[in-house]
């Protein structure tokens, strides 16, 4: 039996790197994406000398489809196969109000956020149809893919669209009987440098109440762990933490009595960090 393959998006850091090094300690050859050379040269040599499994680097801006595409076919030149497929690269973007945001800043965090993701499924899909065995991709988005809150409007759009092509990509596989499973994880905060590598403005004081409580937020490793037991049982919605069903269940709730949104703990924090 072939040793099975992953490919890791957004791989040099957070849940990412924490993927990578989680794939690899379960001897699976790893293909590490990210477009920070610097910080991707050294995570997969770390990683590489830590494990038996091979481990490539490969230098990609998902925005970029024929970057995505350049990826898809060396993967495939040097193992023939996918068993894997993270598309976990993310950015942030602002905390501000929705009229507040320049549009470049909101077209930067869906071209990264969703386009990145649109560009590794249509980059990969033809060589995973086309190999002997069944593929796995998994969309990474967020609590607030399921439940919004104020100052977070263009990453929650990113992210709700997210879970809708997820959907809508389930739906497309099943019905024509494709050999590729699915999940899209929507984790809470996970403690990990997603705001710094958002070029954010880490000296404002927003984020750095923000970046605070993401630092007493889950482990990275924890969520990886989570994620790839999860795949291991095909689930399709993956949530590593309790509070986002019950804030999925207050919003499905809303949606049913044609109430307006009620106000969750996030929004709450949010709220009262923000003063």
């Amino acid at each position: 039996m072939n040793q099975k393959v992953a490919v890791i998006t957004g791989a040099a850091s957070g849940i990412g790197l924490a993927i990578a090094h989680a794939c690899a300690q379960r001897n699976m050859h790893v293909v590490m994406v990210d477009h920070d050379a610097k910080a991707l040269e050294a995570a997969a040599k770390k990683l590489s000398h830590a494990f038996e499994s091979k481990v490539l680097a490969a230098i990609c801006d998902v925005t970029q489809p024929e970057q995505l595409q350049r990826v898809a076919q060396q993967t495939f030149d040097e193992f023939n196969q996918v068993d894997l497929l993270i598309n976990n690269a993310g950015i942030n973007g602002p905390f501000l109000p929705l009229w507040e945001i320049p549009l470049p800043q909101i077209e930067s965090v869906m071209q990264v956020n969703l386009f990145g993701i649109l560009h590794g499924i249509q980059a990969f899909m033809p060589f995973l149809f086309q190999q002997k065995v069944r593929g796995h991709i998994v969309n990474m988005a967020s609590v607030y893919g399921l439940c919004s809150g104020s100052l977070v409007g263009a990453y929650a759009m990113s992210k709700y669209a997210i879970v809708a092509l997820s959907e809508s990509l389930y739906f497309d596989l099943k019905r024509l009987n494709k050999p590729v499973d699915l999940s899209v994880v929507c984790p809470s905060f996970v403690d990990t440098p997603l705001l710094k590598n958002s070029n954010s403005s880490i000296d404002d004081r927003l984020y750095q109440k923000v970046q605070n409580l993401m630092e007493r937020g889950r482990s990275a490793e924890d969520v990886a762990e989570h994620i790839l037991r999860e795949v291991a049982n095909k689930q399709f919605y993956i949530l590593p933490d309790k509070e986002v069903k019950d804030y999925s269940e207050q919003r499905l709730q809303d949606i049913l009595q044609q109430k307006v949104p009620s106000e969750h703990s996030l929004e709450k924090v949010m709220s009262w960090i923000s003063r």
